[in-house]
């Protein structure tokens, strides 16, 4: 039977009374300091109390209209002045293994991150999430005060508490989600003032000065020139479906992310979706860590809890409330996309005192991550939905930001057609091709063979997708799904970023088409180096495939990056159209395989869309895919040459000293020329 939304609306509503009645006992405790981890219940009882300041906001004006923009950033400075002075925070895992040691400070330094975000639960009216925080809060204060400080003791409470009300929760999320009722983001982004700052504040989040300036950029912009913009990334979410020969006509909802700062933008967006018969829906909005290294410390706290009885009870759960969402998943038509770029460098620092997944927690996460996503995509049909994303530069990217958003604009807007023509003539000499080796310049490591798939009937069939701005903005790359056996060789990229974390010096080495070793030089012990690649990049998996092969041909983007020196700030989105590049994890094509996909410029089908990874699918289904995609590009500047080698050992170059060679794409030199 169907949990409907006002059940679980009663439910959540249902946990004030008890929340407000610990939350005066908090405030009226009187927490000693000569009593076990005082330190740690004092600074809980902070952040509550700090939390419970901006719900007394809201409760006086839900939309924040008269309460003055200076008092709430003060209180949002106060919120997250802790992390300000990060080394001596109870956040902070050296701090709190320092303080309390190695097992019990981990687990308080992970409560801590845990109640760090109360403010999102004020935000949203969260009273389960709330109340299960102070009654946590209180249960191991009482252990405290009688003398029990057993760590196995106090980690049986937590998850004890974790699991009660998971389905509850699950069902808030989605609910979330798919209800503009339930979604606050959707209120905000609809129903504000985007000229009053104070509606930022309304999503619980940190809100950096960057947002800001992003909020009053964009709110300044001429308007014709923001509703072109979201004309044009509408009708690039609708081209994706066209040339996919895919019917976005048969479904009703389609998820729109946008940046905070940038909710005017996304107004715009859910309108032109409106006039094509598609409901938006808003999710938690790109955002910017308040502490990066705060994230990332905590990025495996649900070590403290991963085991066979919890990883069952998940995916059990979500099978069951899933079921309740089927339809509505099912008229998901696929998500649109606005991305930032140009945040402050992030290279974390690698901690002992970290929480860490064991062996068995690893191979636990793969199936949870595996069994949940086996599920969606039963209701989520890839080969029926499509996507499009699209990045612009933040604010802080530097003095010259209105600059580099004119000029990324204008790269966003580049013609798909014309792109289309150069990048087909790229196709038709590598499918004459048995593999394609890419080395790089003197000084790179990179030399790797690419294995192609055998054309059966060359007239009718192609092996490389040429891709225009549709889904993935700007244009323009051509890609294949390479044959893992027969790929070998090494990758080496000399700065990167991937997942907003930098690499230096990434090598890769792959045999038959799976990573063999890797390293990287952010650390002056090789094997931190291997960990950190590892935990981030193939994390819970021992090894990743290649599943893209890729040549990226926007010359424009590198000449743009190079023109401001911002080429370790751009996003992937745009760098892999900058060079050759190879991504780890799934092919392009997961879930969708066997679907056509003829090439819109001459009708073409593209039939290397599995690799023997992924054609395991028709026998073992849940192991055929890894749920990662990743990928590292090979900028023009570390490129020494691309060729097509033929199964009679016949060469042709499809770059040559990092400029194209074939007739008819001289032009994509000319940006490299003049950079």
């Amino acid at each position: 039977m169907k949990t409907t939304y006002a059940e679980i609306k009663n439910r959540i509503l249902d946990c004030k009374k008890p929340y407000k009645i610990l939350l005066q006992r908090l405030n009226s405790l009187d927490i000693l300091s000569d009593m076990p981890y005082a330190k740690f219940f004092q600074d809980l009882q902070n952040l509550c109390l700090q939390s419970d300041k901006f719900a007394a906001f809201m409760e006086q004006d839900p939309q924040l209209k008269t309460i003055p923009l200076e008092q709430l950033s003060t209180w949002h400075n106060d919120y997250y002045s802790a992390l300000g002075n990060y080394d001596n925070c109870l956040g902070n895992p050296d701090y709190a293994v320092k303080l309390y040691g190695e097992e019990m400070g981990r687990f308080l330094s992970a409560l801590y991150y845990q109640f760090m975000l109360m403010y999102g639960n004020q935000a949203t009216n969260n009273y389960l999430q709330l109340e299960e925080n102070l009654r946590l809060f209180f249960i191991l204060y009482d252990k405290a005060i009688s003398g029990n400080t057993d760590y196995a003791d106090w980690l049986k409470e937590y998850r004890k508490i974790v699991i009660e009300n998971h389905k509850t929760k699950l069902y808030w999320k989605l609910y979330q989600n798919y209800y503009p009722e339930a979604n606050i983001n959707y209120d905000l982004i609809m129903n504000s003032d985007l000229n009053d700052m104070r509606y930022l504040y309304r999503y619980g989040m940190f809100i950096t000065d960057a947002s800001i300036k992003m909020a009053q950029f964009i709110n300044s912009y001429p308007e014709k020139q923001l509703n072109d913009i979201a004309r044009y990334i509408v009708q690039c979410w609708i081209d994706g479906f066209i040339r996919a020969r895919k019917n976005y006509r048969i479904k009703k909802t389609a998820n729109i992310i946008v940046p905070c700062g940038m909710e005017l933008l996304g107004r715009l967006i859910h309108q032109e979706l409106e006039k094509i018969g598609i409901q938006g829906q808003f999710s938690v909005p790109y955002k910017i860590y308040e502490n990066k290294q705060f994230n990332y410390d905590h990025r495996f706290d649900n070590a403290l809890i991963l085991d066979r009885d919890y990883t069952d009870m998940v995916i059990n759960v979500y099978a069951e409330v899933i079921d309740d969402f089927q339809e509505l998943i099912k008229g998901d038509a696929g998500p649109v996309y606005v991305e930032l770029f140009g945040e402050t460098p992030f290279s974390p620092i690698v901690k002992n005192s970290v929480l860490t997944l064991n062996k068995e927690q690893q191979e636990l996460s793969r199936e949870m991550m595996s069994k949940t996503s086996q599920i969606y995509y039963q209701y989520y049909k890839r080969d029926q939905a499509s996507f499009c994303i699209i990045a612009f530069p933040l604010p802080e990217i530097g003095e010259q930001f209105q600059d580099i958003f004119a000029d990324t604009l204008k790269i966003n807007l580049l013609d798909s057609n014309h792109y289309a023509e150069i990048q087909q003539k790229i196709i038709d000499v590598l499918d004459k091709a048995d593999y394609v080796n890419v080395k790089g310049k003197a000084g790179n490591f990179t030399d790797i063979n690419v294995k192609l798939h055998t054309l059966q009937n060359p007239e009718k069939e192609t092996n490389f997708e040429n891709c225009v701005a549709d889904v993935n903005i700007p244009v323009g790359e051509v890609f294949t799904s390479p044959v893992l056996k027969g790929t070998n060789g090494t990758l080496q990229v000399e700065d990167i970023y991937l997942g907003s974390l930098r690499y230096f010096n990434l090598k890769i080495d792959f045999e038959d088409g799976w990573i063999k070793d890797y390293s990287c030089t952010n650390f002056a012990d090789p094997e931190e180096g291997k960990k950190y690649i590892y935990e981030n990049l193939l994390l819970p998996h021992k090894s990743l495939p290649i599943g893209e092969f890729a040549i990226g041909t926007n010359t424009l983007a590198y000449q743009m990056a190079r023109k401001y020196n911002i080429l370790p700030l751009l996003p992937i989105l745009i760098i892999e159209k900058m060079g050759p590049h190879f991504a780890i994890g799934d092919t392009c094509y997961s879930h969708e395989e066997d679907s056509p996909h003829p090439s819109f410029v001459n009708g073409k089908e593209m039939i290397a869309v599995d690799n023997e990874k992924s054609i395991t699918r028709k026998k073992d289904p849940l192991n055929a895919y890894l749920q990662k995609h990743i990928d590292i590009t090979l900028p023009y500047e570390m490129l020494g040459s691309i060729t097509a080698v033929t199964k009679n050992g016949e060469k042709f170059d499809i770059i040559r000293d990092g400029r194209f060679v074939i007739p008819g794409t001289e032009e994509l030199n000319i940006p490299l020329q003049e950079g």
